[in-house]
């Protein structure tokens, strides 16, 4: 409960940040182009299809059921706080696929730790090339090595005796199962950089176009780099379902360091936020027609 009525103050804070004096007479519409948003929507919808490839390079399934997986867990991640739509991975593959759970949370994980990886990996880049400080570089080393410990501690067998020595049954059988699972797909781990820098250059693209030619704000590419970080992050913040608040509130601070208005700010976020919804449901009601199913049938399996 205390939580709760946390993430609602939270929730307050941010909605008074980015109305609070808001003119809606200000906003410089001619900054828009349509052309620079429908490349945008195209981009964020091809990234899905790369998504769909690197889940179907980890599960060994076929790009179909990627990429039914993916939808599905996008669609609900727009609905859902704290990303729990990625458990509907694991719902979806066992109830449709007989995929085990297992296997499902163990592909999350890895996805999850590369994902990690990559973004602080662009945000070592560009606060290194923004700042040059030693700080920086420290955390270089630290991302390095705590990478390092990671990758070890999934390949070294000895961290399965480790894990035969926990008390609890269930428990003992079920971490040793996803220890295999992520200790195999371990094995490749350049496969896996290979598909997760595809990704997010993907991901990134798609907030260069937005921010380029979508709507002109004059950006250079390290400024984009910058803004495509910290967005990200707050996209990933567990506070509303999809991110909504935190990604506009990002955007907007992010930006007025660079003399853009409140107005347009806020205005290109929310239309980014809504590509993302149109791209997902776009692609989730597409599932729904060609697999004949109602969403209150999805829902209840």
């Amino acid at each position: 409960m205390k939580n709760k009525i946390i993430q609602i103050m939270l929730l307050i804070t941010l909605s008074i940040y980015l109305f609070y004096g808001f003119d809606v007479t200000k906003i410089d519409f001619s900054k828009f182009s349509l052309f620079g948003v429908i490349a945008t929507f195209i981009t964020i919808l091809f990234s899905q299809f790369v998504l769909s490839v690197r889940w179907m390079k980890m599960s060994h399934l076929s790009f179909k059921t990627s990429f039914e997986t993916i939808i599905v867990s996008s669609a609900l991640n727009m609905i859902l706080p704290a990303k729990l739509g990625e458990f509907s991975k694991a719902l979806y593959l066992k109830k449709f696929y007989k995929y085990n759970y297992h296997k499902t949370l163990s592909i999350i994980f890895v996805e999850r730790f590369f994902d990690v990886i990559m973004l602080f990996l662009l945000l070592c880049i560009w606060a290194y090339d923004y700042t040059a400080s030693e700080v920086v570089k420290s955390s270089l080393l630290i991302l390095g090595s705590a990478i390092v410990v990671i990758i070890l501690f999934f390949k070294t067998s000895k961290t399965l005796q480790l894990l035969k020595k926990i008390p609890l049954q269930f428990l003992r059988v079920y971490l040793q199962k996803i220890y295999k699972i992520v200790h195999q797909m371990f094995h490749s781990p350049l496969s896996l950089s290979f598909y997760t820098i595809a990704l997010w250059s993907m991901y990134f693209l798609g907030t260069y176009i937005l921010f380029t030619y979508g709507v002109r704000f004059n950006l250079n590419i390290t400024t984009i780099l910058g803004l495509f970080i910290f967005s990200s992050i707050a996209l990933s913040l567990p506070l509303a379902p999809a991110g909504i608040g935190t990604y506009e509130a990002a955007v907007v601070f992010y930006l007025s360091g660079y003399g853009v208005s409140k107005e347009d700010a806020l205005l290109a976020a929310t239309l980014y936020h809504l590509l993302l919804f149109g791209v997902d449901f776009l692609l989730f009601y597409l599932f729904l027609f060609l697999k004949d199913i109602k969403f209150e049938e999805l829902v209840k399996q």
